[in-house]
Order: structure tokens, then sequence, then C-alpha cells
């Protein structure tokens, strides 16, 4: 692995064969050299990576003339630090990390909490529907929040239930419905995936 730092790009004037002048985008690593003198100044590399200020894939090339990509890092590295992703079109290395020695799935690397942030929203009905799926129907969903003895808490539970515009996985409601129907946070996420899958 070489770590060829960011590209920075510069307008230029270059000479055309017949003497016609034209302007081209030409991309210098951090000490200032031009980019084809800085990927030839080092052996080949199996692919050159593009990053973004979080260490996520943008770009795997083979060809390091298809990597110039201004203000992103540019690392060239070994088939076997690249793992088994593909780039292209369908390629799954997009938006994957760069954790320093290989390109990683960063979900793998997640907490559960962080997991179920990153789930999809649901819409309301998305969500009505998830619940009916799993045997809850809306109606009980109401009833078990007017069972809450506090008024204030039952107040703003039932406003999460009838006025929302989106469910998130995160919302303390579906601590609720989870207590109040015998789901265990993994069913709640089950059911979530699945619904965001339909």
């Amino acid at each position: 692995m070489h770590d060829f730092g960011k590209l920075t790009s510069r307008v230029e004037t270059v000479e055309l064969p017949g003497g016609r002048e034209t302007q081209i985008y030409v991309f210098y690593g951090a000490g200032g050299t031009e980019w084809h003198d800085l990927y030839k100044s080092l052996p080949p590399f199996d692919f050159y990576v593009a990053l973004d200020d979080g260490d996520r894939v943008v770009s795997m090339e083979s060809n390091p003339e298809h990597s110039q990509i201004a203000s992103h890092r540019i690392i060239g590295i070994s088939r076997e630090e690249a793992g088994d992703f593909t780039r292209g079109p369908g390629g799954s290395v997009y938006g994957m990390k760069w954790n320093g020695s290989r390109i990683v799935d960063p979900t793998d690397h997640m907490t559960i909490e962080q997991k179920r942030a990153a789930m999809p929203d649901l819409t309301p009905r998305e969500f009505r529907d998830a619940l009916i799926d799993n045997d809850i129907m809306p109606d009980q969903v109401t009833a078990a929040i007017n069972g809450i003895a506090d008024a204030k808490a039952r107040a703003k539970a039932l406003n999460a239930w009838e006025y929302p515009t989106m469910f998130s996985r995160t919302d303390h409601l579906l601590e609720q419905i989870g207590s109040s129907f015998d789901l265990s946070p993994e069913a709640i996420d089950a059911m979530w995936t699945a619904a965001a899958q339909q």
C-alpha cells in the first residue's frame, strides 16, 4: 500500500498538434508533483483507490489514469488489500471503508446501536403493515398506549403513534411497543428489515 495523499487540480493551457491551445485539468500530489510523475515513481499497484474524508471508497481503478479525483486521497493497493470487493458497474466496493490495511465493510464494525441508527426510516403505512404482518393490530397499539398511566407520557406516545411523518428504528415508541407485545429488540430489527425490503 502507498498513500499518495490528496490530489489538487489546476487548470493549465497546453498546445495541441497544429498549434491550437486548450485548457485541461492537471492533478498534483501534496508535494506539488504531477500525478503521472507521482504514480510512475513507484512500481504499479493492482488498484488505485480514491477515498473521501471518512476513508470511504469513492473509486477503485486498475488504471491510475482513471483515479484522478480532486480533493480525494488516493492510495495504491494490492488485490489482497482489496479483498473480494469488486469495482465497475454493480461493484461492491463503493461506500466500503479503508481501515489502514485493507478495505472492509463498515457495517461489520458497527455496534448494534449504530446499525439500528443506520436502518432506513419507514413510512407510517410501512410500519403499521409490518406490525400487522407480525399479528399486532394498530388498534392494539393504540389501546396499549392508552394504558400508560402518566398523562404526559401517554399524550407524547399517542402523538408519536398517530402523527409521524416517518418512523425511525431508534424511536422510543418502538421500545414501548416491544415491551407491550413481548417483542425483543432483535425481533423488532428483523421486522424492520423485512418491512424495509418490501
